[in-house]
């Protein structure tokens, strides 16, 4: 056996690792996406929002009856049917807090929308559409829910557009809060309570 020391030049090394290890993995784009969006409410630090767009939104519509009673939650079950038909994701609470509250819970999950049955959709077929970040309402008919929130969520459309052709409300959401817009824009909304329970009616001019 024997050897000997030489001198060559190389040019080229291939190597070909055995583990591939990448260091840019999905819990990392997920933290950041939840790191980007939350936020919380001005001037209330116990509301909280996850400000997720539309596309990326887990869940696109929350459906929210104002009254529990049985032709409330009929509608409710129609439009949210309609929704998941279209494949938007969607939740419903039918629980007996407040509408305030239930929108608070809406947004901490990063619901992006919120339709409301209350009393007029039961004579009028209409139905308010709460956005997340600005909390505007617009009233609409029941039956263009779905293609609004289709058309937000491909980015068919925008929500600015859609506020423009709809008539902005004003509702107050039992907490004290109400959706911000210009009375202006459209009719104003108060909700009150009584022994029969809660009811929506025109707000009275100043």
């Amino acid at each position: 056996l024997t050897w000997s020391k030489i001198k060559k030049t190389v040019h080229q090394v291939k190597f070909t690792p055995s583990v591939i290890e990448p260091s840019f993995g999905m819990g990392r784009i997920l933290y950041s996406l939840l790191e980007h969006s939350f936020y919380q409410r001005e001037n209330d630090e116990q509301r909280c929002v996850m400000g997720f767009n539309p596309q990326v939104a887990p869940q696109k519509c929350a459906v929210l009856p104002i009254s529990s009673n049985p032709e409330c939650n009929a509608v409710v079950d129609e439009i949210s049917g309609a929704l998941m038909e279209a494949d938007l994701a969607t939740r419903v609470d039918k629980s007996t807090a407040s509408l305030g509250r239930r929108y608070a819970r809406s947004d901490e999950i990063g619901v992006p929308f919120a339709v409301t049955v209350d009393f007029d959709t039961l004579t009028n077929d209409s139905v308010t559409i709460r956005e997340r970040d600005s909390t505007i309402q617009i009233r609409c008919p029941k039956d263009d829910v779905v293609d609004i929130i289709h058309n937000i969520v491909y980015k068919r459309t925008t929500w600015d557009k859609i506020k423009n052709k709809y008539p902005v409300v004003q509702v107050d959401d039992g907490e004290g809060g109400a959706a911000a817009g210009d009375d202006s824009a459209g009719k104003t909304t108060v909700v009150e309570t009584n022994a029969r329970g809660r009811f929506s009616r025109p707000a009275p001019s100043s």
